[in-house]
Order: C-alpha cells, then structure tokens, then sequence
C-alpha cells in the first residue's frame, strides 16, 4: 500500500510539472489545466506544507527514549498536502489529496516510516446550486462545527481547535472517513448532510468511564446549518478558512449535529460481568465574522464556538498535536504536550486576529496578524473546567494566503485525579512554536 502511493504522488507531481510547462507556455496560471475553452472544466492543483520549530514544556512522567524528561525541542513537518481537483464534465466533480502529518524525530527510522497517505478521494455529481451527491474518502460528514473540517493553509492560529473533529475518536486517519454526502445552497442558507461508515476503534479499555467501542461500529448521521448574512462561501469543498484577510465580507452562524448509536461501551457498575453501551450526540453552534475594517486592508476576524458533547459517562480524551514524547495512555494527560481538551460535557472556543493596515510603502508586500485563541472545556469528570490559550502573529510573506512565518504560543491546564476520582487542576506547561508555511 506504501509503495502504490508513493507511485500515486510521483505520478500526481510529474503531471503537474507537465501542466506547468504547458501553462507557462501558454501564459496562464501553472495550477490550473483548463479542459474547456470556457474554463468551467479543468483540474486544478495545490500543495501545502507546515514546517515547525518547537520548544515544549512536557507533561508529568513523560518519556523520550527510555527517560522521563520534562522538556524538548524539536524540528517537525506538522502537515504535507499534495491535491488535485476540478470539474471533468459540467455536473460530475473530483478530489483527490495524498499527505502526512506529524512527522518528527520519534520516528526514528526516518519518513520512510510515514509515506504519504490518501487522504481525500471522492467523486461528486452536481445537479444544480441546491444539490449535490457525493461519496468517498471525506471530511463532509466530519462534525458539528466550522473547524471540524478546516482549511488548514488559511487557519489563523497555529493548529485548529482539534477538539471539533468529533470522528477522530473513530480512527480516521487525518479526520476523514467513508461517507455518502449531500450539500448545497438555498440563497444565504447551505447545509450538509453525510452518513458515514466509520473504521472500527482497534483497542480500548473497558473500566467503570466510557470508551470507544471496539465492536464493528454503527454508521454515524451528521449534519450542519449555515445562514450567511454578508458574502457567501464557497462549498466546492468540504475545508473551511480561517481567514480572508478582508478580502470578502462573512458574518455566518451555523448549528450542526453528529450522532453514533452505541459507539460508546463501560462496565456495568452493578454488575462487573455486564457491560453497558451508550450513544454518541454531539450538538454545534457557531459564528464566524472576517470583515475589512477600512480602506487602509485593516481587518477583523471572530469565530466563536460552543459544543455540547455526550460521550457517555466520563469520557475524556487527550489533545496531543503532534506528540513530541512516546504515546502513554495511562497518563491522565496524556504524554508531551497533551491536554484533556475532549469529554462528555460543554466545551467553547474563541479566536479573534487583527489585520494589520497595509504599508504605506507600496514595494513592502508582507501583511502581519495578530490573533488570540482559548478553549474551555467543562466536563463532567473534571472538578474544574480545563482552559488552554494561545497568542501569536502570522506575517503573509505575499501579502495574501499563502507563503508565511507565524510564531504561536500555547498554554494548556494540566490535571491530576483527586480522592472522588475526578480530577483537578495542578499546574499549567507551555509550548513555543515558529512555523513557516509554504503553500499554493
């Protein structure tokens, strides 16, 4: 498998680089090979890559190696991307993307140990504006919330709010699984709705909190609402941006619901021999607002989420992008620089940038921003809600979304299990990241 995909992107980059030659000759755009005079079929491409630096303080009784060790730096290719896209006839549309993420020094064996995975791959017919029919490897049926799907060559902060792709706990590489989906627009109102057949959860451990199940798994219903009152999106694909830089006007609110009949298992606590299954439901409401703010290129952007998530009794999950540490799910934690940012219970986030006005000088093209994040999470099996901010900048080396630097810093609560076997808060680490993404 391996092997016939790293064939795949060898094949996908030597066609581009064929397309390239083609368009250059012709004067046109290199990403873009246009199979109709008009232009409305075509294939389009494009590539991403998050190179990170980091320093981290780590968890308690993390492990690096064979010792326990209580920071680390080091450097990561966060995210690879390499896509291709576009409509062949006037109604039947495709994506394919092929990736990795995480790639870093505890694979000690080098990339070659983290080939590049199919990440997308559907086919989709479009009737008209109001509906579409597709199917196949995607992030359409993903969650509840604008991030559960995010486009992550225009987030606006460091990494998404991980916390919103739901389905991660199904085992989906990268938040995507198999899926028949629908979507379109009614003027200001779009709607997605998906069934999904999630990947079985390979191991669990069955205790008195609920888990993941490890039967064969029932499929997943999801869906969302979004009513724009400004500029529309497009819904071409299924990834969201995190910022326009004020070159469009969005004030969207949006509801969205996921939903898995027994996916959840615990003991029976009257009865060891007994195990009990639960549903999971998960509830989304959201706002986005990205808006110039004057003629100077000064903009706004606000996104607020709440989410009211029931895992079943107890249930948590450690938030861990990327581990610098060896995994350890006996930490509460989890290992390096996790933190129990999933459960049964309400969880919101925030994030607000501002975009600097452009300079005054018209040869200097670079754009700075300025953004804020935080999530709280109140769950059930902790005494105290579990808060995590973040505060950074992003300087657009174009001007626009692309090419940039960003520096971000994270500060995450850290919890210990207390006598009532919930568990409270005992310190806070902190993470430093400088990032340079290079995308198109």
């Amino acid at each position: 498998m391996k092997t016939k995909l790293n064939k795949a992107a060898v094949l996908l980059f030597l066609f581009f680089l064929k397309s390239v030659a083609i368009q250059a000759q012709e004067n046109k755009s290199p990403f873009v090979v246009n199979l109709s005079e008009d232009g409305k079929k075509y294939i389009k491409f494009g590539a991403n890559l998050q190179i990170w630096g980091r320093y981290t303080e780590l968890n308690p009784n993390s492990k690096i190696g064979d010792n326990v060790v209580s920071q680390s730096t080091d450097v990561l290719i966060r995210r690879l991307r390499l896509q291709a896209s576009g409509m062949l006839t006037d109604n039947v549309f495709f994506h394919i993307q092929l990736g990795q993420n995480n790639i870093n020094f505890t694979q000690n064996s080098g990339p070659s140990n983290a080939p590049l995975s199919l990440l997308d791959a559907i086919g989709e017919y479009r009737f008209n504006e109001k509906f579409n029919l597709g199917g196949g490897l995607t992030a359409w049926g993903a969650g509840t919330t604008r991030y559960s799907a995010n486009s992550s060559s225009s987030q606006m902060t460091l990494d998404a709010p991980i916390y919103q792709q739901n389905i991660n706990i199904s085992s989906t590489f990268g938040n995507r699984n198999l899926s028949i989906y629908a979507k379109g627009m009614f003027d200001k109102l779009s709607y997605r709705v998906a069934i999904t057949n999630p990947y079985r959860n390979a191991t669990s451990t069955l205790n008195l909190n609920s888990t993941i199940s490890t039967h064969t798994p029932k499929a997943q219903y999801s869906g969302m609402l979004t009513y724009a009152f400004a500029d529309k999106e497009s819904n071409n694909e299924p990834y969201n941006k995190g910022t326009y830089l004020g070159t469009k006007k969005i004030f969207n609110i949006a509801a969205g619901y996921l939903t898995q009949s027994k996916s959840m298992w615990r003991v029976d606590p009257n009865d060891a021999t007994a195990t009990l299954y639960e549903d999971m439901n998960i509830l989304g409401l959201d706002i986005f607002y990205d808006k110039p703010l004057s003629a100077k290129g000064d903009a706004l952007t606000v996104y607020a989420a709440y989410n009211n998530c029931n895992f079943g009794k107890n249930y948590i999950r450690s938030i861990s992008t990327p581990n610098p540490a060896i995994a350890d799910g006996s930490l509460i934690n989890g290992s390096g620089n996790g933190f129990i940012g999933v459960g049964t219970g309400n969880i919101y986030y925030s994030q607000v940038g501002y975009l600097f006005a452009k300079a005054k000088d018209a040869n200097i093209k670079g754009r700075i921003q300025a953004y804020a994040a935080g999530q709280i999470a109140d769950l059930e099996a902790l005494n105290s809600p579990m808060s995590m901010y973040e505060l950074g900048a992003n300087y657009y080396l174009t001007g626009s979304l692309g090419p940039k630097l960003s520096l971000g810093y994270q500060s995450r609560a850290i919890f210990d299990k207390t006598a009532d076997i919930k568990y409270s808060q005992s310190d806070r680490k902190d993470m430093f990241v400088l990032q340079f993404q290079v995308s198109f």
